[in-house]
Formats: C-alpha cells, sequence, structure tokens
C-alpha cells in the first residue's frame, strides 16, 4: 500500500509540474506570433508549483528507491536507467538554479527580444531546452520500465542529449519569430507564419 500511495504522489507532482509548464511554455508561443515581442518571467505562482513539485519528486522518488533496495539490495546497481534518471534529475535541479538567476533576471528587463544580447539569446535557449527537455525525458524514464536493467547507462544519456539538441533547435525558432519586428516593406516567409499563428494571440493575457 505504501508503494502504490509513493507512486501515486510521484505521478501527481509529475503532472503538476508538467502541466505548468506546458502552460507556460503555450503563453510563450502566443507572444511570439506578435512584433516588438517582450517574453516575461514566469508568475510567481507558476515558480512555486513547480518548485514544490520538486521537492514532492525528490522525497517520494528517494524513498521509493529505498524501498525497492529493501526488497533488491542491487536494485540501483543493477539498473543504468534510472542511475542516468538521477544524474537527470541532479541536472535539472542545477539548471533550475540558471533559470532563477540567470534567465528569469533577462526576462525581467522587459526589453524586446530583438534587442537581446547573443549572450542572453544563447543563456535563454539552453537552459529552457534543458528544463522543457529534461522534464519530459525524465517522466517517460519513469514509466519506461523496459528499460530497467536492458539498456546501458551512455544510451539513456545520449536519448537525453539528443532530446536537448532537438529543444534547443525549437526554443532557438521560437525566438528567431519572437525576434521579427513589423516589417515596413515587404513581408516574408516568417511573417506569414507569424499571421497564421495569430490565433494562439489570445492566450497572451490568460
Amino acid at each position: 500500500m505504501l508503494l502504490t500511495l509513493l507512486v501515486f504522489l510521484h505521478l501527481l507532482a509529475t503532472c503538476a509540474a508538467i502541466g505548468t509548464i506546458v502552460l507556460t511554455d503555450l503563453r510563450l508561443v502566443a507572444r511570439a506570433v506578435g512584433y516588438r515581442v517582450v517574453i516575461p518571467p514566469p508568475e510567481r505562482l507558476e515558480t512555486r508549483i513547480v518548485s514544490v513539485a520538486m521537492v514532492v519528486l525528490y522525497l517520494t522518488g528517494a524513498a521509493l528507491i529505498a524501498l525497492h533496495q529493501l526488497e533488491v539490495p542491487d536494485y540501483l546497481s543493477n539498473n543504468p536507467k534510472l542511475q542516468a534518471k538521477i544524474a537527470l534529475v541532479v541536472v535539472l535541479t542545477l539548471n533550475a538554479l540558471v533559470l532563477h538567476w540567470g534567465v528569469f533576471p533577462v526576462l525581467s528587463r522587459a526589453k524586446p527580444v530583438s534587442r537581446w544580447k547573443r549572450r542572453d539569446w544563447m543563456l535563454v535557449a539552453a537552459s529552457v531546452s534543458l528544463s522543457n527537455g529534461l522534464w519530459f525525458y525524465c517522466a517517460f524514464l519513469g514509466i519506461a520500465r523496459v528499460w530497467n536493467g536492458t539498456v546501458a547507462l551512455e544510451f539513456v544519456l545520449l536519448v537525453a542529449l539528443t532530446v536537448w539538441l532537438v529543444m534547443f533547435t525549437l526554443v532557438n525558432a521560437l525566438l528567431v519569430l519572437a525576434s521579427r519586428d513589423e516589417p515596413t516593406t515587404r513581408r516574408d516567409w516568417i511573417d506569414s507564419f507569424k499571421a497564421s499563428l495569430s490565433d494562439f494571440s489570445e492566450l497572451r493575457d490568460r
């Protein structure tokens, strides 16, 4: 019964964190379709939800590992997937500090994306894509039981790197859209693409 309760709490915390991140991302997409886009930092409530969810995930995750270790002493040592997940959670935690102390101050300057320095652009793109990619990938690892004891640590980490690179490309593409200021002459495909996504603009102030 205790094991089931811990798994349930772990799942709830995961859903709360990912759901909040998805809503934040949708607002970012909604703003990117405009011109002279200013991306605000997440709401305080959003950061608190994710922070509390992370604490619950740490506690329940540690408890689940401890319970499994009592039943199978080599549960962790013979499970490279779980070892990789723990390492990625550490990276996710360190990246959360980068978000709070590096990325959010950049967003708090209230500058249009088109006026960002290259250094700020790369910091935001790298950290935001790492956060999004690892949250979803770690959630996937939680249900990928077929990988338990069957895949190498290097394989799991290589997939994580691939996920991050894909997300990094997507976030950069989104920032390119957001950095486009309204043209004074001819419109190109970027402006057309912005117009095609304008239906999402109503999400901006929700």
